[in-house]
C-alpha cells in the first residue's frame, strides 16, 4: 500500500470514529467543537465524513431489506444490531465504526442489491440514498420522489418532486435519462443534481458532461455550470456556480457564501420544522455566509442575527418572523 492510500485510509478511519462519536448519546459540547475543528481543517475530511454518513444510511437501508446482511451484522455485533445500537457510547461508539467497516467488507462479498423498478420517496424529515441495479446511486433530498425504470436499452428516471444528486455508473450502451418538469437530462457516466419545484427546474453538473433538452432547445453543461428553467415559455438560463456549496445538503451541511438571505432561508427551512420567515422584504437581498448543520434553524438564526440587522419574533404556528433591527441608540 502506497503512502497516499495509507493517508486516505487513515482519514476514513477518523471519519468513521467521528461519526460514531457525534452520534453517541453521551457526546458533549466539547466533542462537537473538536469535531467541527477537524471537519473544517481539510476538504478531505469533509469528503470522508460525507462518505461515512452515506455508508451508514446505505447500510440502514440494506439491513432493513436484506435478511442475510442483517444476520451478518448481528454476528459481527455478537447480538442483534438494533439492540447494540441503542447502547453504543464511548468507547463502544468506536467499536461501532469498526463493526461498520467489518460489515462493509462482508457486504462486498455478497454483492450489491438490485434496485427494482418503482417509486422511491423521502419524507419531509428524511434523506435517502437509493442504490440502483446498474451501480448508480441517487441521493434523495428531503421531500423528494423519483420513479425508476431500468431496461436493456436505457436507464430512465423521473424526478416528480424535490431534489436529487445522481452519481451515474458508466454504461455507453445505456444512456441515463432524468426527466423533470418536461426537461430531459441525458448522461452516460457523470455526477449531477436536479431540483424541481412547481414549474422551475434547475440542473447542476459537478462532474463529466450532460445535455439538457425539452424538445425545442438543447444545452450542454460543463462541470460547475447550472441551468435554470422557469416553465416552458421562458429560455433556459445558464451560469457558473460553486458546486461544493450547492451540493452541501448531501453531506448534511448548509454552506452559504454571500448568498441572499431569502435564498438561504429557503434552504434552512427545507430541513427545519420551525420555519424562518421574512416579515420585512427589504431584508431579502442581504448577503449571508456560514457553514451550518442542516436542520438546526436556531443556530442559523443566531448566526444571521449576529452578522445582520435582524430581530426575531415568534409568529406562532411553528414560524419565526424576521424584522429589521434598528439602532435605537441613534434615535
Amino acid at each position: 500500500m502506497d503512502l497516499m492510500s495509507k493517508t486516505r485510509e487513515s482519514v476514513m478511519d477518523d471519519a468513521a470514529r467521528w461519526y460514531a462519536r457525534v452520534h453517541a448519546p453521551d457526546c458533549t459540547g466539547r466533542d462537537r467543537e473538536e469535531f467541527e475543528t477537524w471537519l473544517r481543517s481539510s476538504p478531505d475530511h469533509w469528503r470522508a465524513y460525507a462518505d461515512a454518513e452515506r455508508t451508514v444510511r446505505r447500510f440502514d437501508q440494506l439491513l432493513e431489506n436484506d435478511a442475510q446482511l442483517r444476520a451478518l451484522a448481528d454476528e459481527a455485533c455478537g447480538e442483534p444490531v438494533a439492540a447494540a445500537r441503542r447502547r453504543w457510547a464511548v468507547p463502544a461508539a468506536l467499536a461501532a465504526s469498526l463493526i461498520v467497516a467489518l460489515i462493509a467488507v462482508r457486504v462486498t462479498s455478497v454483492g450489491e442489491p438490485s434496485s427494482p423498478p418503482g417509486l422511491f420517496a423521502t419524507r419531509a424529515d428524511e434523506q435517502r440514498d437509493v442504490p440502483l441495479a446498474d451501480g448508480s446511486v441517487v441521493h434523495l433530498d428531503v421531500g423528494s420522489e423519483i420513479a425508476v425504470n431500468l431496461t436493456e436499452r436505457a436507464r430512465e428516471i423521473t424526478l416528480t418532486r424535490g431534489r436529487a444528486l445522481f452519481d451515474v455508473a458508466k454504461d455507453r450502451d445505456r444512456p441515463f435519462i432524468v426527466t423533470a418538469g418536461g426537461a430531459r437530462t441525458t448522461a452516460l457516466g457523470t455526477k449531477f443534481q436536479i431540483q424541481t419545484e412547481s414549474e422551475r427546474v434547475v440542473v447542476l453538473l459537478t462532474e463529466g458532461s450532460v445535455s439538457v433538452a425539452d424538445g425545442s432547445w438543447e444545452e450542454r453543461l460543463a462541470p460547475g455550470e447550472q441551468l435554470s428553467l422557469e416553465g416552458r415559455r421562458t429560455a433556459p438560463v445558464k451560469r457558473s456556480v460553486d458546486t461544493y456549496m450547492a451540493t452541501s445538503w448531501s453531506r448534511g451541511r448548509l454552506i452559504f457564501r454571500g448568498t441572499p438571505l431569502a435564498e438561504a432561508l429557503e434552504e434552512v427551512n427545507r430541513y427545519s420544522t420551525r420555519k424562518l420567515r421574512l416579515a420585512d422584504p427589504s431584508l431579502a437581498s442581504l448577503p449571508v455566509s456560514g457553514n451550518f448543520i442542516a436542520g438546526d434553524s436556531e443556530l442559523v438564526l443566531s448566526a444571521f442575527a449576529a452578522a445582520l440587522p435582524l430581530r426575531s419574533v415568534d409568529g406562532g404556528g411553528g414560524e419565526i418572523l424576521l424584522f429589521r433591527r434598528y439602532d435605537t441608540a441613534r434615535l
